[in-house]
């Protein structure tokens, strides 16, 4: 019994679904069913039930489950401490932050993680959600929040939330459009960041069911600028709604009537998931957000 066929049981049991471990490990699903069913017959008994929505494990496949973390933690101490005789080193986790740290959590995150890993050196850095697949081949950080799902080479996005956003469009220009008009809407000059950029991504997407765009005028990858150049009449921006709506709260904006979603991701190169302390990490993600599946701040 290989210590990559614990490694897939796991990765499916924190899953709950073949599709998202498969891709957490950089595996075709085929590969890890292939895993999984090898497992089961060297035990003799199966692991998971098989289910219309996901996985489930069985009672045999509960009770092994601690044992099997133990055996693949205990192979990865080993690694450390191997390591660790040769070159004494602290171990660290980068982790990038694409937003405001305040929106992110950070700082209950770097708490639990302090308390269920207290050995581990927390860095946060501030990264952006186009750079981040980058950022992680290199090294530069080892798993990092970001807007979308991109499906990058050697990229692993898990989910986190959906962020709602909103469409702000200064007091002076709200006479200019009435809710609803998206061709109107379209033509008001626009705050554009990057074209490929999640937010801008949704608006298109939303727009073309009208066959319009937005019109950008001025440009910027800085959320905080984006806001501000709202505030000072300069056009309209698409927001996070808690941005938004401090905007409308001040008079300094409207906001439109109808809403977008986005995906709130973390990221980390597939098939390091389940390594420590990026898995602890994870965990801790999933604990201080609490599994919610839409997020208004």
């Amino acid at each position: 019994m290989d210590i990559r066929k614990l490694q897939c049981y796991l990765a499916v049991a924190f899953e709950g679904n073949l599709t998202r471990a498969a891709e957490s490990l950089y595996l075709s699903q085929s590969a890890l069913s292939g895993q999984i069913k090898q497992l089961e017959e060297t035990l003799g008994y199966p692991l998971f039930v098989r289910l219309a929505r996901g996985m489930a494990l069985t009672a045999e496949g509960e009770t092994l489950l601690p044992y099997a973390r133990n055996a693949v933690q205990a192979l990865e101490d080993f690694r450390s401490r191997g390591a660790g005789l040769k070159s004494p080193a602290a171990s660290r986790l980068i982790v990038g932050l694409n937003t405001d740290p305040a929106f992110l959590r950070m700082a209950e995150l770097a708490r639990h993680m302090r308390v269920s890993v207290p050995g581990v050196q927390l860095s946060f850095i501030v990264s952006q959600s186009r750079y981040t697949a980058g950022a992680l081949r290199t090294g530069e950080m080892h798993v990092g929040f970001r807007y979308g799902m991109w499906g990058e080479e050697g990229v692993h996005d898990e989910f986190v939330a959906s962020v709602t956003l909103v469409i702000a469009i200064p007091s002076v220009m709200a006479g200019r459009v009435q809710p609803g008009d998206w061709r109107g809407l379209a033509a008001l000059p626009w705050i554009y960041s990057f074209r490929g950029c999640p937010f801008h991504v949704a608006v298109r997407e939303r727009m073309s069911a009208f066959g319009v765009e937005p019109n950008p005028v001025e440009q910027t990858v800085d959320e905080n600028i984006m806001r501000e150049l709202v505030a000072e009449g300069m056009g309209v921006a698409v927001l996070r709604e808690d941005d938004g709506r401090r905007l409308a709260d001040a008079g300094q904006a409207v906001l439109w009537p109808e809403t977008l979603q986005i995906p709130l991701c973390l990221s980390y190169p597939a098939g390091r998931g389940y390594t420590a302390p990026l898995r602890e990490f994870r965990d801790v993600v999933r604990s201080v957000w609490g599994g919610e599946r839409a997020l208004v701040a």
